[in-house]
């Protein structure tokens, strides 16, 4: 069976502003924005891919993306990051000013950074129960019906959105020229 063979990826079908290096062996798919701010820098290291949709956004520093790198579809890199050698960014994973160490596996969805949505500590503490409460609890469990079958219910649960101040921060910062022209 005959393989046609790899087709160079145009520059035409991403956008590339400011102060941005790519080395020519690193894959850049359709569609990935990469924008250095001004005295920001991003640096593309060989062997990196990007997938389609990815934006990269330098603001007050560099990103850097090290040698193999692999970063999926809608992939928002935000402020100043180092993504280390050979790490995987799952798909709609959010990084903002934060570092991702080599060979890290990042799951899709994620939200890397954000230090203003961490938990205190008292919030991750379980609330202990006093006696009378651990009997309760106890009984309770013994009058469990053992016949019925389980019955498994996923409890919906209204959408949060995460880090949306950093992306409208982005946005304005995207598209600052568009809105001083009007």
């Amino acid at each position: 069976m005959h393989l046609p063979p790899l087709q160079p990826v145009s520059t035409s079908h991403y956008c590339v502003i400011g102060d941005v290096s790519i080395h020519p062996h690193a894959k850049i798919a359709a569609g990935a924005i990469l924008q250095a701010a001004p005295h920001s820098q991003i640096v593309i290291a060989a062997g990196v891919c990007i997938g389609m949709g990815v934006i990269i956004q330098a603001y007050q520093g560099a990103i850097t993306i090290d040698v193999g790198a692999n970063l999926g579809s809608g992939v928002l890199v935000l402020g100043t990051a180092k993504i280390g050698a050979n790490a995987c960014i799952g798909a709609t994973t959010t990084i903002f000013n934060t570092d991702i160490a080599a060979l890290q596996v990042v799951p899709a969805g994620s939200l890397m950074g954000d230090h203003s949505r961490a938990l205190s500590a008292t919030e991750n503490t379980p609330i202990p129960l006093n006696s009378d409460q651990d009997h309760q609890h106890r009984e309770s469990e013994n009058h469990a019906f053992s016949d019925s079958p389980k019955i498994e219910t996923n409890s919906s649960q209204k959408s949060i959105v995460i880090g949306r101040a950093y992306v409208n921060q982005m946005l304005h910062v995207l598209f600052a020229r568009n809105s001083s022209s009007q």
